[in-house]
């Protein structure tokens, strides 16, 4: 065998057991089901075991093969571990390969047994965060400041949305306003503002935090994002402030406001970047320790929004604020024949 002969066997055997390793990661209906569960989606050991049913052994027995096909990775949030599909690098040799495979999976339907799982885990975050709210309401907005207080980023907030030169007539969405100020911005701002959130202990810090001034301006609803959907409400602006690491699917969230805004509506998210504070859970009922832009970015994209002014805020206690505007996409306009 020549040196070049040598050479190509020798740089083509890493990528081929690569290859042999995806194939059989993949040759499993219930790995399947998993990569395809966890396409937009974190969840932890335990709720995947809810999600298929199955021994948490077992489970892990499954994650650990697509983990060592390098079709799963970890995060860690707190003292939590959450699996998410893996990225897929650039310089992987086996890129196209496996983009077919996830694009392949992404159209198996799933079984009404699987989305009922989801469903319920999705319940289960969401009825802790609503206990934690409804127990610890009248201390959260000190918590809160102990990380991120909002007069800490209000001045850029402000100017991201008089950038926008949104009208003063559109409908504004607050999600899960609490005690922050902002609803008063928003009610300065514009003339329709509806303050809508699952707790009604966080409703009522809402109401007191609206001055007397705005109070006739703002509509207060108890209730999820998605009964506005089903509803047909939309507005021209839908805000989260230092909320989105509280709910139970971020990506989900996406998509749901997606059908809440009008053709030319507007997202704004306020969030943190990750960090590894893990008393957050702890004193502010956090689900989620921030959230690389990167992964925003995506959610938004794959909900159908494109992106818009950012801005991103260090604070002195070592938290990271990002200020995230996304817009609806624009048709494509072809000429007419």
């Amino acid at each position: 065998m020549s040196a070049i002969q040598q050479l190509a066997t020798t740089q083509e055997a890493p990528a081929s057991k690569g290859l042999l390793t995806i194939c059989k990661a993949a040759a499993d209906p219930l790995r399947l089901d998993v990569l395809r569960v966890l396409s937009d989606e974190s969840f932890g050991v335990l709720e995947l075991c809810r999600i298929f049913d199955t021994t948490q052994p077992g489970m892990s027995h499954h994650l650990k093969i697509l983990a060592g096909a390098a079709l799963v990775e970890t995060r860690r949030e707190g003292n939590s571990v959450f699996y998410r599909r893996a990225l897929i690098a650039s310089e992987d040799p086996l890129r196209e390969m496996v983009a077919s495979l996830f694009e392949t999976i992404d159209q198996m339907p799933l079984r009404d047994d699987i989305l009922a799982g989801i469903a319920r885990v999705y319940e289960e975050r969401t009825e802790s965060s609503r206990r934690f709210f409804e127990k610890h309401s009248a201390q959260l907005a000190e918590h809160q400041a102990l990380i991120a207080e909002y007069e800490q980023y209000s001045a850029s907030l402000e100017e991201v949305i008089r950038n926008e030169q949104i009208p003063t007539s559109a409908a504004v969405l607050e999600i899960g306003p609490g005690g922050s100020d902002l609803i008063n911005l928003l009610a300065r701002t514009f003339d329709r503002t509806t303050a809508l959130d699952n707790s009604d202990e966080m409703l009522a810090q809402a109401r007191k935090t609206v001055t007397d001034k705005h109070l006739g301006k703002v509509k207060f609803l108890l209730g999820e994002p998605e009964h506005l959907v089903r509803q047909s409400r939309r507005f021209d602006l839908v805000v989260l402030n230092m909320v989105l690491h509280h709910l139970p699917s971020p990506p989900r969230l996406f998509r749901t406001a997606r059908e809440l805004l009008n053709e030319a509506g507007r997202l704004l998210i306020i969030d943190l970047k990750p960090h590894n504070q893990t008393w957050a859970r702890d004193i502010c009922g956090d689900l989620w320790f921030g959230f690389e832009p990167g992964d925003i970015d995506d959610w938004a994209r794959d909900a159908g929004l494109d992106k818009g002014q950012s801005v991103y805020l260090g604070l002195k206690n070592g938290f990271q604020v990002q200020i995230r505007l996304f817009h609806q996409l624009q048709p494509s306009i072809h000429p007419t024949n």
